[in-house]
């Protein structure tokens, strides 16, 4: 009875001794602020890359105005194409400005097609990867842009962009437009700019459709 009593009164003692649990406390804490510290400055250095990212790559933005729609103001002009002052007729078609690297490869009544320099594809009447310029009757919709005194809309397709406006007084009445490739580098406000230098003449005729 005396080595039972001696067991009971040991393990009595043990359950009676608080576990010394405060350095593991410590510790996890310790831990908890290190992966939180981690988990902070991982989530600013994405955002700072993907904002580098967003400076470097990203397209140019439109200044929208006032939240809600209506017709926007474009701001400067910013792409990877460049435009430089021209005077060039082709056709029934002047135009103002034209982008480095690009030529007038064919002109038909109801429009132009610009390819890239050197293009593989010398067919003028295939659209795939070229500026498109297309006089017509129909009325241009889209996102509406204020440039130059002038309501320019764009719109968006699967892999190509279309910027239209109506025609000048004193040009042949209707809608002018270029399409373009998304793939190119152009941006809306570029297209504007280029599209604004564009003269219909006279001997035009709009296209069906």
């Amino acid at each position: 009875m005396t080595d039972l009593t001696e067991l009971l009164d040991r393990a009595s003692a043990l359950e009676a001794t608080p576990m010394p649990i405060t350095d593991d406390l410590a510790r996890a804490h310790a831990a908890l602020r290190r992966q939180r510290r981690r988990r902070g400055l991982v989530a600013v250095g994405s955002v700072a890359v993907v904002g580098v990212l967003a400076g470097l790559a990203g397209p140019p933005l439109l200044d929208r105005g006032p939240e809600g729609g209506g017709t926007t103001t474009a701001s400067e002009p910013r792409s990877n194409v460049q435009l430089v002052a021209a005077n060039v007729s082709t056709g029934p078609y002047t135009f103002g400005k034209l982008p480095t690297g690009w030529e007038i490869q064919g002109e038909f009544p109801q429009g132009v097609t610009i390819a890239i320099v050197g293009d593989d594809d010398q067919e003028p009447l295939s659209f795939l990867g070229k500026l498109v310029i297309m006089y017509d009757q129909n009325r241009p919709s889209g996102d509406a842009t204020e440039y130059n005194g002038r309501e320019f809309f764009s719109r968006g397709d699967s892999d190509h962009s279309t910027v239209s406006v109506r025609t000048r007084a004193g040009e042949p009445e209707g809608t002018v437009s270029v399409q373009y490739p998304d793939s190119a580098g152009w941006s809306v406000e570029t297209m504007i700019e280029f599209l604004d230098a564009v003269v219909v003449g006279q001997d035009a005729q709009p296209g069906v459709g």
